[in-house]
């Protein structure tokens, strides 16, 4: 029966870890304390606060830098298509008998 006197942790939202982070480094509580109340690892916390020093809120993601840039240029040309898309569903009339002609300009 090893497993049964192990601690269970918790998924953590970026939310989470960034309370985690302000708590130990601006209000000078510490880690174990943190760790407990969010029932998490003193480990993590630890690793939170190395990565916010690192690499600021953006580091406390589950996704590298890298792959947000990735995922943000997938999603800006599927927009883009998708924009192109409705725009060809969208019924154009030309009326060539209601267009006006240019004048002539008369020569002096």
């Amino acid at each position: 029966m090893h497993g049964q006197f192990r601690k269970r942790y918790t998924q953590t939202t970026q939310e989470q870890k960034m309370y985690a982070v302000k708590e130990v480094l601006q209000r000078g509580r510490g880690r174990k304390e943190v760790a407990e109340e969010l029932n998490v690892s003193v480990n993590s916390i630890t690793t939170w606060i190395r990565k916010f020093k690192e690499a600021g809120e953006n580091g406390l993601t589950s996704y590298s830098q890298d792959e947000i840039i990735r995922l943000k240029e997938i999603e800006k040309k599927y927009n883009e298509q998708l924009e192109m898309e409705l725009l060809k569903k969208q019924p154009i009339y030309i009326h060539f008998k209601k267009l006006p002609y240019p004048k002539k300009i008369k020569k002096l």
